[in-house]
């Protein structure tokens, strides 16, 4: 019942998208249009520990939670901050990251979000950027609203492949922050993000994630209002490979040990058996608070 629990707890958080009476939550490449069914912030993101990014994605289906699979969708990536107004595109094929803000279309899966980085991104195939016309942000509270005018996209790829997009969303997003991540990993695989974040199963519960750059992830729940330390034995962990929390989530005891400097933790697994496999995990690094359709 446990594992039931846990899993129904997770998949509830998926965050749809909102019906609207005059946008059409939809975006388009060329003559296909797509239903948005997600709306996510990626937040914090680094690059050699100096400039920081910060990134929209709408997309079509879903790319975590109960389905786990793959989502076409808009990227939106702006150097700093999510700023409001009409911002014009452009595209430098020699330097694909040139020019900010990056209007893109692609193909995504769930490492591309947990993992997320524009110089991979671009690399990949079927990858579509703009080269003009402009996007409309508008901000209000937690609530974007971003509309489109004339923007002609070309494949990363191949500048020949010109195709249109246009883009018309209006709600909320869910909101996933990186951590600054000193050092880490489970099982000698890196972790690239963690973070605090909760859900609703009868009661609200709170977790602490750690997620690898192969998007398997490692909960502890918690209680109380900020993050525990010391050591906490018999603690309650959680484990989903890919991020697939409906199928692929399962529970087990062990200990975990918390120290906090500043803004800065240190968190130690020595070793938790779950689902008949052996886990150890270590991090050094923020705990941000997030929001994410799991």
């Amino acid at each position: 019942m446990l594992v039931a629990a846990v899993a129904a707890g997770f998949t509830s958080c998926k965050k749809d998208t909102p019906a609207s009476e005059t946008h059409s939550q939809t975006f388009t490449l060329g003559e296909t249009t797509y239903d948005i069914d997600n709306a996510v912030t990626i937040e914090n993101i680094q690059y050699n520990g100096s400039q920081i990014y910060n990134a929209i994605v709408l997309s079509q289906g879903e790319m975590i939670g109960n389905s786990g699979g793959k989502g076409k969708g808009i990227i939106i990536v702006f150097r700093g901050d999510i700023t409001a107004g009409t911002h014009s595109l452009t595209f430098n094929h020699e330097d694909p990251t040139a020019n900010f803000p990056i209007y893109a279309y692609a193909e995504l899966e769930v490492e591309d979000v947990v993992n997320f980085n524009i110089y991979d991104l671009m690399a990949q195939d079927g990858v579509y950027a703009a080269n003009s016309g402009s996007f409309t942000l508008e901000i209000s509270g937690d609530n974007y609203t971003i509309t489109t005018s004339n923007i002609e996209v070309e494949n990363v790829k191949d500048d020949s492949n010109v195709k249109t997009s246009s883009t018309d969303y209006e709600g909320g997003s869910a909101k996933y922050v990186l951590a600054t991540v000193q050092e880490g990993d489970i099982n000698g695989v890196n972790i690239v993000t963690a973070g605090a974040t909760k859900f609703t199963y009868i009661v609200e519960q709170k977790v602490l994630c750690f997620i690898t750059e192969t998007a398997d992830l490692i909960g502890y729940f918690y209680q109380g209002n900020s993050i525990p330390t010391g050591t906490i034995n018999n603690a309650t962990l959680v484990y989903a490979s890919g991020m697939n929390v409906n199928n692929g989530i399962q529970v087990g005891q062990g200990s975990i040990t918390i120290e906090k400097n500043e803004d800065v933790y240190t968190v130690d697994i020595p070793s938790v058996t779950i689902n008949g496999t052996q886990y150890t995990l270590h991090y050094v690094g923020t705990m941000p608070s997030f929001d994410f359709p799991f």
